[in-house]
């Protein structure tokens, strides 16, 4: 189980830095006005759902986490 932990706090880590560098670049997008350009809203979009599928794997690896460490502890 302790791999297990381990394994989880770094993809954590990683999931919490890839949802940063894609608020940036979506942030970037927004301060050059790409946003309101049709020819980038495919690219906005993907941007956007790349955010929403990282924060939702970012939540359950938080879900394993904690179900792990309180499954240790019975």
């Amino acid at each position: 189980m302790a791999d297990e932990d381990a394994a989880l706090k770094e993809m954590l880590k990683h999931l919490e830095e890839a949802a940063r560098r894609i608020q940036a670049s979506r942030h970037l997008m927004q301060e050059n006005e790409l946003v309101e350009d049709p020819n980038y809203l495919g690219l906005l979009a993907r941007v956007s759902e790349a955010l929403d599928m990282t924060e939702t794997a970012r939540r359950e690896a938080r879900r394993q986490r904690e179900a792990g460490s309180s499954g240790t502890s019975s």
